[in-house]
């Protein structure tokens, strides 16, 4: 088989390619996926270091292979309108939509929390609160 070098190195096309694919695949493997915090290690940190940094969190999910624990950030919290009804200046009922956001107006439920998330993240910890898995929907 004919392998093309290249000028100067002694090593051939293919087997250049082939390192650099290797090296970009290991690189990859460092880097967090996006809307993961990069503190978070899995095998490594505890559920006692979560919620130290975030709080509690905003639901748990239990099953059988641990907690899951999902921690939304306070923006992304969804909100919705009800019917509100009113008495008019005529002494008519005047109706109209009204906004509800989650705590009612409280803008941080979770006062305890000293970090903000940029997305929803949840965290599977074993039993022994140690982090399992880590993700992002």
């Amino acid at each position: 088989m004919n392998h093309i070098l290249l000028p100067g190195t002694g090593y051939s096309f293919l087997r250049s390619v082939s390192i650099i694919l290797a090296m970009l695949g290991l690189l990859a493997g460092c880097v967090s996926p996006p809307g993961h915090p990069d503190w978070i290690r899995v095998g490594t940190t505890t559920k006692h270091d979560v919620i130290e940094r975030y709080g509690p969190p905003d639901m748990v999910i239990a099953s059988p292979d641990g907690e899951t624990a999902v921690y939304r950030p306070i923006a992304s919290a969804p909100g919705f309108e009800i019917p509100t009804a009113q008495v008019g200046p005529s002494g008519r009922a005047v109706t109209s939509m009204q906004r509800i956001d989650p705590g009612l107006g409280v803008n941080d439920l979770n006062r305890e929390r000293t970090e903000r998330l940029r997305g929803e993240i949840r965290i599977l910890y074993d039993s022994h609160g140690i982090v399992q898995e880590l993700t992002s929907p």
